[in-house]
């Protein structure tokens, strides 16, 4: 008879799946690692925000104007295509890292941290520069700052030639942008922040630690209808 061992999956994240720990570690759990114990119809907001990345992406790739249906964004095309720059759009900046923080590729079983980017612009001429940027289809009210930070630091670990990144979040529908420019001095600092908030999900993921943690989602945005606290 042979014998079966498991192999514990290597702890990786992202941005979105600390994020969504962070909000409520039981949401997190049966919505992502359990996946299919609560599907989700797909929304109209989630397709809209399909058809406009796509819309972006494809204008930026090929130069062509956007097209009717999402023409005002025109002027956000434009003002990236201006930035000085080696251009990467989309699955050029599926970026991953290993826990040593050196670049590897997406799907390596030593990636560590996983991150995507909109459109990035490097330029390598001096002083070595860079532009993220991550169009959002939702609101600016729901902004986190770790997210930009986060996106800036995987670009420097990218590209060690860098002095600066900038990152955006362009607001398409409310046409406004939100800016964090970070210069390279500071990185090993921004680190140092984040890596407290990754070790509790580490930790959390280990032990299968996953409380309900009640919050404004609970009563109209929340899957887990078993949960004492939903509808509440």
């Amino acid at each position: 008879m042979t014998e079966t061992i498991s192999v514990a999956k290597p702890f990786s994240w992202s941005y979105s799946r600390l994020k969504g720990y962070e909000t409520c570690p039981r949401q997190f759990y049966e919505t992502t690692v359990l996946k299919d114990k609560w599907p989700e119809p797909r929304s109209e907001n989630l397709s809209f925000g399909d058809a406009v990345h796509a819309a972006m992406a494809e204008a930026l790739r090929t130069g062509k104007p956007l097209p009717l249906a999402h023409k005002s964004y025109q002027h956000w095309i434009d003002k990236v295509a201006r930035t000085p720059g080696e251009m990467l759009v989309e699955s050029e900046c599926r970026w991953a890292l290993t826990r040593e923080f050196v670049p590897t590729t997406w799907f390596s079983d030593k990636a560590w941290l996983r991150s995507v980017a909109d459109v990035v612009k490097v330029d390598l001429n001096e002083p070595a520069t860079a532009l993220v940027v991550d169009w959002k289809t939702g609101k600016s009210i729901n902004v986190d700052p770790m997210q930009l930070t986060l996106t800036a630091l995987m670009c420097f670990a990218q590209f060690p030639e860098l002095l600066r990144v900038r990152a955006d979040f362009v607001w398409l529908q409310e046409d406004s942008q939100t800016t964090q420019v970070i210069d390279k001095p500071e990185t090993a600092g921004l680190w140092a922040d984040i890596m407290p908030r990754v070790e509790r999900f580490k930790k959390a993921m280990e032990l299968e630690h996953f409380p309900p943690q009640p919050n404004r989602l609970c009563k109209r945005w929340c899957a887990v209808r078993d949960c004492e606290y939903w509808g509440k």
